[in-house]
């Protein structure tokens, strides 16, 4: 091997240590928006929209500090919009609230997309529940009253002439041991493959490839493909997450792969000119 490649080599192993060193078990790469330095973009996150009712009530609602306050019990409708207009959240023995529902306004909470899981987020302290507009859970109050409506939208702030829709958030960063073996499928939602590796520019601290295993798919088993990481698009909807990669079979039996147990040169810049070549119609149609 030449001697410039073995120097590469050594950098980038002597920095690996010292990044492990100072954070083990704890390296994250970040799933989406741009990088801070270079012209490479991260790839680009699809989370889901749309769930059944049946998926919302009985969701755990967590605290800004992650810490299980409660569940949704039920859900309040304004039919002739069909917008969601209250959640009705038990806090069990959060704050020893027993059986009292509270009506908290839909603005009022974030559906956060987590690593492991999704549930929403209420940022409530005690003291705000306890002046709460409550209700014991075998006593509605009528929701078509507008004194009710205005009392619970005034506790919590909410102003519906500016129809704010729900917040939504996602978990923007993943740790590689996670990454590595998520799916990857095509645009038609067919299993491609799974993630094998990462490939990291050490000095920008970002992801450069992924090395996909595409497995039996189009009779490519045994090979590795890198595929620039601004190529992909992740799927995230807490329970199913995984990476969409819009490629055609032709276009994978073409592309440029090694033999999994035969890595190229990372390091050497003709490789990833090559590699970055051959994908560039595909990262062009991923970009926002």
């Amino acid at each position: 091997m030449h001697k410039r490649n073995w120097l590469v080599m050594l950098f980038a192993f002597a920095s690996a240590l010292a990044f492990v060193g100072t954070l083990p078990g704890q390296v994250r790469v970040e799933v989406g928006g741009r990088v801070n330095e270079g012209t490479r973009e991260g790839g680009k996150v699809d989370v889901a929209r749309s769930f059944r009712s049946s998926h919302i009530i009985g969701m755990r609602v967590r605290n800004k500090d992650g810490k299980d306050i409660g569940k949704i019990e039920d859900l309040v409708i304004g039919l002739s919009k069909g917008e969601i207009r209250y959640a009705a959240l038990s806090f069990g023995g959060f704050a020893g609230f027993g059986t009292k529902y509270f009506a908290v306004p839909w603005q009022a909470m974030t559906f956060r997309f987590g690593e492991n899981d999704r549930h929403f987020v209420f940022d409530v302290t005690e003291d705000q529940l306890k002046n709460a507009p409550g209700f014991d859970s075998n006593h509605w109050p009528n929701v078509a009253d507008p004194k009710w409506s205005t009392s619970v939208d005034t506790h919590y702030k909410i102003d519906r002439s500016q129809r704010d829709a729900g917040n939504v958030s996602y978990d923007d960063a993943y740790r590689v041991s996670t990454i590595k073996g998520m799916k990857v499928r095509n645009e038609s939602n067919k299993d491609l493959g799974y993630i094998d590796e990462l490939v990291f520019d050490i000095t920008k601290g970002q992801v450069n490839y992924a090395a996909l295993s595409y497995g039996s798919f189009a009779g490519l088993g045994g090979k590795l493909f890198a595929v620039p990481f601004q190529a992909f698009k992740f799927h995230h909807d807490g329970d199913n997450r995984f990476f969409v990669l819009n490629i055609s079979e032709d276009k994978l039996k073409a592309a440029p792969g090694f033999d999994t147990n035969k890595w190229p040169d990372t390091a050497d810049p003709n490789w990833s000119r090559d590699v970055d070549r051959y994908y560039e119609d595909i990262r062009t149609a991923a970009k926002p």
